[in-house]
């Protein structure tokens, strides 16, 4: 592997390095329905999609020549979200309506220079976080669910995620609270903790189904709304929410592809924003919980938190969560890593007793006061 990315690293530079200003001119073509006859934006909406694909032609073949697709679609993915940051200019070709969608073709010039500097950064952000565990629960277990679930998790398994398999939690009791997990955020970490997902989104699913009459002939068009919500799992804290509408005509109740389409998209955004705020912890300060078992009473609590603030090397801020019979929950923000804080607090001591080291998760760390 580590042989394949020096390969494909030196291709990159190859490409995109003959000329630090070189550019690309690319055709593409972009669609995108019309809702409520607002033409001007479906009209927007279509140049970006266009905006999007020039931008994928231009990167394409830096994944397809490679069997390691799978691996490196991520950076893609994350650079297709910010096409128009790479298109130096475009000229509409063609643009057309019909129907109930709006067609146009663009020439766009690719600044291929800034797509170099992007990849970069994205191999930086993937270098220093490792990817967590992650775990994708609906509310409901209706038909609309079950798409919508079976698409991210086949979206997220493509870019090498670990996907807990939700069926676990349904099975167990838990299963009576997931509608209400949303407003729980204790529930989320609970689940999190004891299932070993570092990352949970919690997903919803809305269906519809209307019928409308066309010369006699009845007609159905079928709405999909989706949303997620991405939670650490460690902490509680949301890092991204994302909610799709899609609506098409079919058969009645016909929302498997609408339902596949919406979901695919939510979890391209989601994985986007995660990204967003991997890049801003690794360049700021990241939230940790720390969880200590085995205090005395209040009086150990404060030289216990003292401790933290003196030894704790990159400490910015700390929040007492909870604090009930010798135990106390922390939100600790630092400029640093979990690994870095842990090894930090295992070299602590209050009075006669070590502070050991129970578990390390990639935000939380569990320890205990030991004589």
């Amino acid at each position: 592997m580590k042989i394949l990315s020096a390969v494909l690293c030196s291709a990159l530079f190859l490409i995109f390095c003959t000329s630090a200003g070189a550019q690309s001119r690319v055709r593409a073509d972009g669609m995108s329905t019309i809702h409520k006859n607002l033409v001007d934006i479906a009209r927007d909406k279509a140049i970006e999609n266009a905006q999007r694909n020039a931008v994928e032609k231009a990167v394409g073949v830096m994944v397809t020549s490679t069997s390691e697709v799978e691996n490196y679609q991520l950076k893609l993915d994350r650079i297709l979200s910010e096409s128009r940051g790479f298109i130096n200019s475009y000229k509409v070709i063609s643009e057309k309506k019909e129907a109930d969608s709006y067609f146009v073709t663009i020439e766009a010039d690719i600044g291929s220079g800034k797509l170099k500097d992007r990849m970069q950064a994205i191999n930086l952000i993937i270098a220093r976080k490792s990817k967590p565990r992650l775990m994708i629960l609906f509310g409901e277990q209706a038909q609309k669910d079950a798409l919508a679930e079976a698409a991210m998790a086949k979206y997220f398994l493509s870019k090498g995620f670990k996907v807990i398999d939700a069926e676990t939690v349904r099975r167990g009791k838990e299963k009576e609270n997931l509608q209400n997990l949303a407003s729980d955020r204790k529930a989320v970490t609970d689940i999190a903790h004891r299932y070993g997902a570092e990352v949970v989104i919690l997903g919803r699913a809305e269906a519809t189904s209307q019928s409308f009459n066309v010369g006699g002939i009845e007609m159905h068009s079928n709405k999909v709304i989706v949303s997620g919500k991405v939670i650490n799992g460690d902490t509680g804290e949301v890092l991204a929410t994302e909610s799709e509408t899609k609506s098409a005509p079919g058969m009645k109740g016909d929302i498997k592809a609408i339902t596949e389409e919406v979901s695919l998209k939510i979890a391209r955004n989601m994985l986007d924003s995660v990204l967003d705020r991997w890049s801003s912890e690794l360049a700021n300060t990241a939230t940790v919980k720390l969880v200590a078992s085995g205090l005395g009473g209040y009086e150990d609590l404060m030289k216990f938190k003292d401790m933290v603030v003196q030894e704790v090397k990159g400490f910015k801020e700390m929040q007492q969560r909870a604090f009930q019979q010798g135990r106390v929950e922390l939100d600790v923000e630092l400029r640093g890593n979990t690994q870095g804080m842990a090894d930090d607090v295992a070299a602590m001591s209050l009075g006669n007793r070590k502070v050991k080291i129970l578990e390390i998760t990639p935000n939380r760390i569990e320890v205990r006061l030991v004589p």
